[in-house]
């Protein structure tokens, strides 16, 4: 499960005691905003939650008690606009609190988990794509180093956004001033070390460097992780939005920073009043429950793939390969790339390795170009029919990458690749387990011929 914290508020700038509370406590109620009474019990144990994604423009709160996530992996979607109080009431100035706590944040668990949000993109008469471009470095400048990814969208005036910028001049960019401010703002954060994607976008920014992005992104959490993840789109976002399924434990008008472009605010009295009845010893961000409440416990999972068992013939990876004496076979003498030989409980003879090891020294090969780049697609070719006098055909080995090469192999009208691709394959041996069961043979070698 992926935990978001949240869409709907903000919880690390107005209510981080009441979530370290639930954290403590285990778990915490959600209202569904389309049915109030319906309450959902969300269990907050490090064994199912895979990923923690808080949002904030200000979570100084929280900066003295990030050791207490020390269980959870987590990021922060950290929005940075250079917009003034006519239309970010009550967030602090940024040129201080904001970015100092970016920068703190940032220097405790690292750039790849802090992203700053520039976002929403809107225009007037004096905050134009000038008054965009010259802030926009400004605030890279001052985070050159400090994150790797910029976050951009335009702002869409929905029918709650416009009211409450009713006696705004704003309004949304146009095709081409979006293409020109994406890029412009792409070859700024170049300049500062950081990448631009967008949120949410249904316009293709590709042309100028700026890709469409993921802020609940399950590539950024398997590379937290260092795992593969099972999740799918999130089907209760918008088409153009890319986030994976996730969990919000926020509620809706509850923030009080007063954005004026806010989706999430409906009405400034409203906040207030729920605000009021914020208690952070309970259960719920705002107020308790009723005895017309109906509580029902999500039952929840976590997204790691776990891998298959291994078995004989499967290529395989040491956690700790210096500590095993190789054999004069070129297997594992300069790649840390074994292929199990025999199995007899918990231990393995790898070819390459000679005494026997623990599978917990095993460790599965992801299927990223990376790890598996030394194996290639070695398939056993039926003899040709040879008349007298001809030439023996001569089988020649293909070293390239194995994923290239089974996409030129077919079975019926699908490559190879395809049809692994269809079964979700993450490890190397689960390929070689798929192939098995469909072809008899997996035909995947190590390139003992690989020289460094």
């Amino acid at each position: 499960m992926i935990l978001s914290v949240s869409r709907r508020t903000d919880i690390p700038a107005f209510y981080s005691e009441w979530f370290f509370n639930r954290l403590r406590e285990g778990f915490v109620y959600v209202r569904n905003p389309m049915n109030i009474h319906q309450v959902s019990k969300i269990v907050l144990s490090p064994e199912v939650i895979d990923c923690i994604v808080f949002w904030s423009k200000n979570p100084s709160p929280m900066l003295p008690r990030l050791d207490e996530l020390k269980d959870y992996m987590y990021y922060f979607q950290y929005t940075i606009n250079p917009y003034d109080k006519s239309l970010e009431v009550d967030v602090p100035k940024k040129d201080g609190i904001i970015i100092d706590t970016f920068k703190s944040i940032s220097e405790k668990i690292g750039p790849e988990r802090v992203i700053w949000r520039y976002d929403p993109v809107l225009l007037t008469d004096q905050m134009n794509k000038e008054y965009h471009l010259r802030y926009f470095e400004e605030i890279a400048k001052r985070l050159k180093g400090y994150t790797n990814t910029c976050v951009i969208s335009f702002i869409d005036l929905y029918k709650k956004a416009q009211s409450n910028l009713k006696d705004t001049e704003v309004r949304e960019p146009c095709f081409h001033e979006m293409i020109e401010l994406a890029a412009k703002m792409c070859v700024i954060a170049m300049q500062y070390g950081m990448k631009i994607q967008t949120c949410a976008e249904e316009i293709a920014l590709e042309s100028v460097g700026v890709k469409h992005g993921k802020c609940i992104d399950n590539a950024l959490i398997e590379d937290l992780l260092g795992v593969k993840l099972v999740v799918s789109k999130d089907p209760n976002q918008r088409k153009e939005c890319g986030c994976v399924q996730s969990i919000d434990i926020g509620e809706y008008n509850t923030c009080a920073h007063g954005c004026k472009y806010c989706y999430a605010n409906f009405k400034d009295s409203v906040v207030a009043q729920k605000r009021a009845s914020h208690d952070p010893n309970s259960p719920l961000l705002i107020g308790n429950l009723t005895p017309d409440d109906k509580v029902t416990e999500r039952k929840l999972f976590s997204f790691i793939k776990t891998a298959e068992p291994f078995e004989n013939g499967d290529i395989v990876k040491l956690k700790n390969p210096a500590l095993f004496k190789k054999t004069d076979c070129a297997y594992g003498r300069r790649l840390n790339l074994y292929k199990i030989i025999s199995k007899q409980g918990d231990m393995v003879c790898l070819d390459g390795v000679i005494q026997p090891v623990s599978q917990k020294e095993l460790v599965p090969i992801k299927v990223d170009g990376i790890d598996d780049r030394w194996i290639y697609y070695d398939p056993i070719v039926a003899a040709s029919l040879v008349f007298p006098d001809d030439p023996i055909p001569v089988h020649r080995t293909d070293y390239s990458y194995y994923l290239d090469a089974i996409s030129n192999s077919y079975y019926g009208k699908k490559s190879f690749k395809e049809l692994v691709g269809k079964e979700s394959l993450f490890y190397v041996h689960e390929i070689q387990h798929y192939m098995r069961k469909k072809y008899g043979s997996d035909s995947l070698k190590i390139n003992e011929n690989m020289v460094f």
